[in-house]
């Protein structure tokens, strides 16, 4: 959902970043491993209550991960590998960040519960994107992509807010799995 209103802004706001990885001839991939490592990190110093700096490793991850597929796009070097490396990075970020909350923000097995279900449906969203991709059908619908989840997810653990609001993500990131179900399912 954000994605839509903010790409082409984003876009724009990483060209010197790409110019910059240009002159540097840093290739698309290594911005992949290079973001994740990042989130990893900044996932590593929330874990150790240092919400601070692991607020901005993670967004910083998140950026440095975003720039791989426009800088790919300029040097005319997408491709399949590229996008499944990426792909299968994004939700090992994500698996390390709602990790850290399983460990340190929950009280009870059913909050664990909730943790274990938005990490399947936010790997269930991807999915269904890309198995439309395969039956040719652009399928982006749903209120909680990934930008929404990272967001969420960095914002509980720094902010600390009820965990009424992660039972709440749930059923976004469940509506969104059913919202490119349907979409898919009706289209075949």
């Amino acid at each position: 959902m954000l994605e839509k209103y903010f790409k082409p802004a984003s876009e724009q706001f990483a060209k010197p970043f790409i110019k910059l990885c240009i002159l540097l001839k840093i290739q698309p991939n290594v911005l992949s491993v290079i973001g994740i490592l990042v989130v990893i990190l900044g996932s590593l110093f929330f874990l150790g209550d240092n919400k601070n700096l692991g607020i901005v490793l993670i967004f910083l991850g998140s950026a440095v991960d975003g720039l791989d597929g426009p800088l790919a796009r300029t040097l005319n070097k997408t491709s399949k590998k590229g996008a499944l490396l990426d792909s299968t990075i994004d939700r090992i970020g994500e698996l390390f960040i709602w990790a850290v909350i399983g460990i340190n923000y929950v009280s009870s097995n059913i909050e664990l519960f909730i943790i274990f279900s938005i990490v399947t449906s936010s790997s269930l969203i991807p999915y269904l994107r890309a198995k439309s991709e395969v039956h040719g059908i652009d399928n982006k619908v749903g209120i909680a992509a990934r930008p929404e989840r990272v967001l969420f997810a960095v914002f509980y653990m720094y902010f600390q807010f009820s965990f009424n609001f992660v039972y709440l993500f749930a059923l976004l990131t469940w509506t969104t799995v059913g919202q490119r179900f349907y979409k898919l399912y009706k289209a075949l």
